[in-house]
């Protein structure tokens, strides 16, 4: 049997998603040949997993701004999957083109399971032509997500409110809004990196990713907080801008004793090599993080769960003083070697 699972975001949802995705599938056909579709840097990651036999990616150029010509190049996409001859095609992905691919598989006749768009290829086509169809349409799932997962539904409200038993993230979109019953296990076996425990000098390891795509996944005392860090003796790093190989990334993160980090991709790296990661949240509610330890809410207004800050003080919630930063730090640590007072 040939399968393919389709997860084209960034790096933080192939390893929280597509990695747990993958184990799931060969737990349930030990024998299948299983593909991945992926987009850009995450095939470097896919690579890495055992129990893939393919990994198919979809280029930055393959996947154009405007929906014309984006339209037209996923429709190539789909005749590459054709040739394939999946007897399975499993969509976890919500954005809306990757949604559009499955839906033009599944008016081919194909075996889809998960996402796809709620409209026929032929009525999109029609309202597109005719210019019916406003941004809205493409840009909120809400208007275009159709699915055979059993409670994909949830996933557009404020699930984390309503069903808090659910879990962080990865175990409320996989076991509940898709159905799967087995433990959703994000992990890797990577080497350590032994070179970088040789110039930690036997200081303990503290890893700083303090950038995200949006203004409320940034953390403005960065440098600030290395300073400190490092004059408590930690050894600190924090390249996190694609320039290492992800191999030798999850090998480093492995031998670090604790992430600091915004709520990125890097958290779900670190849970990769099971390295703990201290959150700054920011607008994310912590629940929906899944981290091992989070930094004191700040602002009663704070897990607002936008982008966008609704009340317009630039994400005041991200600018957690440094020393309580800090001070979450050692607090960890002299839990963590029995040494703390009570």
């Amino acid at each position: 049997m040939k399968i393919l699972l389709i997860r084209m975001m960034g790096f933080g949802d192939v390893a929280s998603i597509l990695i747990p995705a993958v184990k799931i599938y060969r737990q349930q056909f030990p024998e299948a040949k299983i593909s991945v579709l992926t987009y850009g840097p995450g095939n470097e990651l896919m690579t890495l997993v055992p129990g893939v036999d393919a990994v198919l990616t979809v280029s930055k150029e393959q996947w154009p701004n405007d929906i014309q010509p984006a339209i037209e190049s996923f429709i190539g996409i789909a005749k590459v999957v054709l040739e394939q001859r999946y007897e399975k095609i499993v969509n976890f992905d919500t954005w809306f083109m990757p949604c559009f691919l499955a839906r033009f598989l599944k008016d081919l006749g194909q075996d889809i399971v998960g996402n796809y768009i709620n409209l026929s290829i032929s009525e999109f086509h029609e309202k597109l032509t005719s210019l019916e169809m406003n941004q809205a349409y493409f840009q909120n799932p809400g208007n275009y997500l159709a699915s055979n997962f059993p409670n994909m539904p949830d996933w557009i409200i404020p699930w984390w409110d309503k069903f808090p038993e659910a879990g962080a993230y990865p175990e409320f979109y996989l076991n509940h809004c898709c159905g799967f019953k087995e433990i959703v296990d994000i992990s890797l076996d990577i080497q350590e990196d032994p070179d970088f425990k040789l110039i930690a000098k036997e200081r303990r390891i503290i890893a700083v990713s303090a950038s995200g795509s949006k203004a409320n996944k940034n953390y403005p005392f960065r440098d600030k907080l290395i300073e400190q860090l490092e004059k408590q003796g930690f050894f600190v790093w924090g390249k996190f801008d694609g320039s290492v190989p992800m191999e030798k990334t999850l090998g480093r993160l492995k031998v670090t004793d604790l992430l600091i980090t915004v709520a990125t991709s890097t958290q779900w790296l670190a849970k990769l090599v099971g390295c703990p990661s201290l959150m700054l949240p920011g607008s994310l509610p912590p629940s929906v993080l899944g981290s091992e330890l989070v930094v004191d809410k700040k602002l009663e207004c704070q897990y607002c769960y936008q982008n966008y800050c609704p009340e317009a003080i630039d994400f005041a919630c991200m600018e957690i003083p440094i020393d309580v930063v800090v001070a979450k730090v050692l607090d960890y640590f002299a839990v963590k070697s029995g040494k703390k007072l009570i």
